[in-house]
């Protein structure tokens, strides 16, 4: 028994895969094994992976029932024992969700000790997106050293993780062109100080980059897209160039790869998925890489909260997602007062 109760509420994905088959359910309180630690979660939010895994076309498929949600905020309510279990109860924590047991879209969540960290002073919201784009921008940035490049090119440069990349390669030093699809999307990072930002939407796209990676020598890039785009990128990167694409926002594979580029001109199309990378990574690596998170939290690897919704409206938190990846990221918060839900279900109604 946790605080008083048995059971919790969750989402589910049920009968599929699928955002028709994400169901409100009454579940068991799972117990923390020795290693792991019984977390009440405060903030989950909904990345590209977690849309990837609902719809079934992520690289980890569970057993059906299970709850999404990948990573998240919350405090250590119980532990399953063990020094480090020991150590974080009743301490805020930011985590991600072990691949082999139920995810974060729940009141409570077990994971692994080992894949949590104090929030410290952060706050419980913003700490909440402590791992999955921050953990990601500094790997970007660990490729691009490792490889010399000069300079970058970003796809869906306006997302969350986008204006991450762009204050990251600012305190860098390093060049970035930045690909987003809509004028306003310019606008905003050129805003935010962003200095190469290229509209795909424009005729003269192709032609644009071409001059601009040539200029810059960016032979770099990671892509969140893939589709049309991936092949008008290649096409238009200087001589050994490399992509990797680690997003598939568009559902659709690349498309009009240049054969004659990747014989006579060197270039290569790489896959990259930070789960793997974090893999081959040593334990003193992984815990760097995790201070750097914390100490760059509230500046250069920060996050805009846009919206939050509670667990009975995770479809409408979908939609509003999907239609406003821009304005930064979405909570799911399963102890969500009725007043704020309310105030939510007329914001939405008002867009």
């Amino acid at each position: 028994m946790v605080e008083g109760r048995t059971t919790m509420k969750a989402v589910q994905l049920i009968d599929g895969y699928g955002e028709e088959n994400l169901k409100v359910v009454e579940v068991p309180i799972p117990k923390p094994r020795s290693g792991q630690v019984l977390i009440k979660v405060d903030s989950s939010p909904i990345n590209p992976s977690d849309i990837a895994f609902v719809k079934g076309v992520y690289g980890v498929r569970k057993t059906l029932p299970t709850i999404p949600g990948f990573e998240g905020s919350g405090k250590v309510v119980a532990t399953g024992g063990g020094f480090m279990s020991w150590g974080l109860m009743g301490k805020n924590v930011a985590f991600v969700t072990n691949n082999k047991l139920d995810g974060a879209w729940a009141e409570y969540v077990v994971t692994d000790a080992m894949t949590c960290v104090k929030t410290g002073d952060n706050d419980v919201e913003a700490a909440s997106c402590s791992f999955v784009n921050p953990l990601t921008v500094l790997a970007f940035l660990d490729v691009i050293k490792t490889g010399g490049h000069k300079a970058v090119i970003h796809t869906a440069a306006a997302s969350s993780l986008g204006k991450m990349l762009v204050r990251m390669m600012q305190d860098q030093g390093i060049p970035l062109i930045n690909v987003v699809r809509r004028q306003e999307q310019v606008d905003m990072l050129k805003e935010l100080g962003a200095e190469h930002v290229l509209n795909q939407t424009d005729e003269d796209f192709c032609k644009q980059l071409a001059a601009l990676s040539k200029e810059l020598d960016a032979t770099i890039c990671f892509d969140a897209v893939c589709g049309d785009l991936l092949g008008q990128i290649f096409n238009n990167m200087p001589k050994n160039g490399i992509i990797y694409v680690y997003g598939q926002l568009s559902m659709k594979g690349g498309a009009g790869i240049s054969g004659g580029d990747l014989i006579s001109k060197n270039k290569k199309i790489h896959g990259f998925w930070l789960t793997v990378y974090l893999k081959n990574k040593g334990i003193w690596s992984k815990m760097g890489l995790i201070s750097t998170v914390q100490k760059l939290l509230g500046s250069t690897l920060s996050t805009t909260i846009a919206n939050r919704f509670d667990l009975g409206h995770v479809p409408e938190a979908f939609y509003y997602y999907k239609k406003h990846m821009s304005a930064g990221k979405v909570l799911i918060k399963p102890w969500m007062l009725p007043e704020a839900e309310s105030e939510n279900k007329e914001e939405n109604k008002e867009e």
